[in-house]
């Protein structure tokens, strides 16, 4: 089965070079496959112009990272992707048990666990959060409505906290990252790169995916600009 074309819209700033990082040492793992009640289907597979909304969530994570993975108990959606896909080791626990999966099934050390409903995330911003010098084992944006657990770096070092925290009952993402140490990214670095915190906006409806539809043609349409500016400026 062919693999699917990542070349979709990224919002992204004007200037800012997308490549695929390098670094052996990033892992990436987009958690897919929740129950999307609020959306009506599967809202990873919504479309998201030539593409799936997932896509473009894991063309960002391949601008910063070597390795990128899907956690999901059902592969056989994602399976044209041509990326690994891992199942939850504890079924139907959430967001907290695709990141047990992420530690257990990624190469790297820290790995950078994603939302699959965030499409105008911005390679921009995940690398600022890579290249932060930190001993803490999380590494986590925190917005105006508080910490952004799904668009967050964990070390692997965290597993058997996470493992604890799931046989105690306690399922909350949040709360693990409220309990331990981590190094915040400041909503002030946020939006030097990301206008609005647009780049942080997840679907969970389907007049999310129209909003941020126009959101994305707007940036497309400010990068053309941009890059024809640029063009004329040389051309004198």
């Amino acid at each position: 089965m062919n693999s699917v074309e990542y070349n979709l819209p990224i919002h992204q700033s004007p200037n800012h070079q997308i490549t695929k990082s390098p670094n052996p040492s990033r892992s990436a793992a987009i958690l897919a496959g929740g129950k999307s009640q609020r959306f009506g289907s599967n809202k990873a597979l919504a479309p998201w112009f030539n593409g799936h909304v997932i896509d473009a969530v894991a063309q960002a994570a391949m601008g910063a990272c070597q390795e990128v993975i899907i956690i999901a108990d059902e592969p056989e959606p994602y399976s044209y992707s041509g990326l690994p896909v891992f199942p939850d080791i504890m079924s139907g626990l959430g967001p907290l048990a695709g990141l047990q999966s992420a530690l257990r099934h990624a190469k790297a050390e820290r790995v950078l666990l994603l939302g699959c409903d965030m499409p105008l995330l911005n390679s921009e911003l995940l690398d600022l959060m890579w290249e932060i010098p930190t001993w803490a084992p999380v590494v986590i944006p925190v917005t105006p409505q508080g910490l952004e657990p799904l668009h967050a770096i964990y070390h692997k070092s965290l597993l058997p906290v996470v493992d604890h925290q799931i046989n105690s009952g306690n399922l909350s993402l949040k709360s693990l990252a409220r309990d331990i140490p981590c190094r915040i990214v400041s909503p002030a670095d946020i939006l030097k790169i990301c206008p609005s915190f647009e780049c942080l906006y997840s679907v969970n409806t389907p007049e999310d995916l129209a909003r941020l539809k126009k959101i994305a043609r707007r940036t497309i349409s400010t990068s053309h600009s941009w890059k024809i500016s640029c063009l004329a400026s040389r051309a004198f």
